[in-house]
């Protein structure tokens, strides 16, 4: 057996399968769980659901657990392990996903070079690829590569496409060298963290240098994800600079796999003006 398929093997023995629910995974003493958040596109003045972001909630003793200091106090292989498994696990739960998805988004993290990142979707691609033989129609996948010279390249980006995985670039920064590296790797969309974007809704000369940058990425193709949005006046800025898609807890906190998401679309006035009454007009007698 090669090195990925010791690792198959090894994950593959650390999900737990539950006929009815979702499957969980055991990682040394934490019990893992897929979450999912969905994203937004607007569409004829209404917000709606246009896919998701798998995310992990670890817990150990019952107790839960921050998802970036499990994995920032672990070594290379045991960090790749753990990534590969929450991937793992976040398809294995799509099933249980009450979300009309057009796509799900994941980190990759490119770190260990590209050895790693070939291995990573290998396994992601079997992944899918059981779910498939099983006879389900799983959604496009994106995998996120950091927005550094580091992790995303042309390179890394050809590795992911040629899995059949869409490309997309997380923590992206509006400056120079995020421009330059987005134009460079063509991903499908950059994601634009809300720790940076929350400060500068309160910024309108910033906002304006913003916007200018999203016209740059449409000219190429590239759309724009606004995160973190939690605030009406958030929401307003986002779609001001021209952003195409929009996350946030004011749209939906993450949730369990298995549970129930609101699949309506959400009325932009209402998401605006939460406060205000919206009395419908009716046609005259």
């Amino acid at each position: 057996m090669t090195q990925t398929d010791d690792l198959h093997a090894s994950i593959a023995a650390s999900i737990h399968h539950d006929a009815t629910g979702p499957s969980v995974a055991q990682f040394h003493a934490h019990l893992l769980r897929s979450a999912y958040q969905p994203t937004y596109r607007l569409d004829s003045n209404q917000m709606t659901i246009a896919g998701s972001r798998a995310l992990v909630r670890p817990a150990r003793a019952g107790r839960p657990s921050v998802p970036v200091r499990l994995f920032d106090r672990l070594g290379p292989a045991d960090r790749l392990r753990l990534e590969c498994l929450c991937r793992a696990l976040h398809v294995a739960n799509l099933p249980h996903l009450e979300l009309p998805t057009g796509s799900l988004s994941m980190r990759i993290d490119a770190t260990g070079g590209s050895d790693d990142v070939e291995t990573a979707l290998v396994l992601l691609r079997r992944a899918v690829t059981k779910l498939e033989d099983e006879g389900r129609h799983p959604p496009l996948i994106s995998c996120e590569l950091a927005c550094t010279k580091e992790e995303a390249s042309r390179e890394r980006a050809d590795i992911l496409r040629r899995h059949g995985f869409r490309v997309a670039l997380r923590d992206f920064g509006p400056d120079i060298a995020g421009v330059e590296i987005a134009r460079a790797v063509q991903p499908d969309y950059v994601r634009v963290d809300g720790n940076w974007f929350r400060p500068i809704t309160r910024m309108p000369d910033v906002l304006k240098l913003f916007a200018s940058v999203i016209s740059v990425l449409h000219a190429d193709g590239i759309e724009v994800l606004a995160d973190g949005i939690e605030t009406p006046a958030e929401l307003e800025a986002a779609l001001e600079t021209g952003a195409d898609l929009f996350q946030g807890f004011l749209f939906s906190p993450p949730v369990l796999a298995g549970a129930k998401f609101i699949e309506r679309p959400l009325g932009l006035p209402q998401l605006l003006h939460p406060r205000a009454r919206i009395i419908p007009l009716r046609r005259p007698a």
